[in-house]
């Protein structure tokens, strides 16, 4: 609906200039209307139905037209008919077609005259001079290099000769040691009674008697399940991969390794990188991804 940007009325769809002031309108888009609308007020007729500078119809109460921005009270003014043009009685012409353009037929180029060189007189070359007699020096006999002056070389004082120094006595021949037998290591020789501890829910899952387990999450549709299965503990939802980490047991000691899963193994806070192991303690804290273990020995 236009708005009036001087007196702020909103004003009847298509109309250009205001009813209430003559101002020039700006079109505003319309808005969805309210689902409840106030009643309207009736306006009582104040001047006449129809423009009197252009004739075009107004609602009652309006001060303005909408079409030309005139004030409804001012006289209708005549507007003078447009005669129309005259008709002529001249006959119709006939129409004829656009002559064709007639073109020369194309000229060969006229060959360039022929150029001669001028002919040049002949100018006789001047007497040449009788060569002058060549002169040969006699041959000159080099000179006898000088002789060297006779070199001589010094003195060298003759080196006295170091004292023999007398030779070490022989070391006495070691005594052969039998060869060592490693003793057998003492500590664990596989994963029996450890175990690891949800702290989320404090679900105990006990470790396999192997020397080694797989720890991660369990795939249905590649039919993987590794040893230790965190899936149904939210492994999926917390970053826990299918082969995530791997506890084994060497030189009697259990130790983690970090599978290069692509969220990372964390012992105690700190990153255990790819492929590097590390050792358990009881009560060690494990992360995998974002879901936290308690190692139990």
């Amino acid at each position: 609906m236009p708005f009036c940007p001087q007196c702020g009325v909103d004003n009847p769809a298509g109309a250009r200039y205001c009813d209430q002031c003559g101002a020039m309108l700006i079109p505003v888009p319309a808005q969805a209307a309210p689902p409840t609308a106030a009643p309207a007020t009736a306006v009582p007729a104040i001047g006449p139905t129809v423009c009197p500078q252009c004739g075009q119809a107004a609602i009652p109460g309006e001060a303005f037209c909408d079409n030309c921005g005139a004030p409804l009270s001012a006289p209708a003014r005549p507007v003078a008919p447009i005669p129309s043009p005259p008709q002529s009685t001249a006959p119709p012409q006939p129409a004829y077609p656009p002559p064709t353009p007639v073109t020369a037929p194309p000229t060969a180029p006229a060959a360039p005259p022929s150029y001669q060189a001028p002919a040049v007189p002949s100018v006789a070359a001047p007497p040449t001079a009788p060569a002058a007699p060549v002169v040969t020096a006699p041959p000159t006999t080099p000179a006898a290099p000088a002789a060297p002056p006779s070199y001589q070389a010094p003195a060298v004082p003759p080196v006295a000769t170091p004292p023999a120094i007398p030779s070490a006595p022989p070391a006495p021949p070691t005594p052969a040691v039998p060869p060592m037998t490693p003793s057998p290591v003492s500590g664990r020789t596989s994963l029996a009674s450890c175990a690891l501890v949800v702290v989320g829910t404090g679900a105990v899952l006990p470790l396999p008697a192997a020397s080694q387990a797989l720890v991660g999450r369990g795939d249905p549709v590649s039919k993987f399940y590794p040893d230790i299965d965190l899936g149904p503990h939210g492994a999926l939802d917390q970053g826990v991969g299918r082969r995530h980490a791997r506890i084994f047991v060497q030189g009697g000691q259990v130790l983690i390794e970090d599978l290069d899963s692509v969220n990372g193994t964390l012992v105690n806070g700190q990153r255990v990188l790819p492929h590097r192991s590390r050792t358990l303690s009881n009560g060690d804290q494990i992360t995998l991804g974002r879901m936290l273990l308690r190692f139990q020995a």
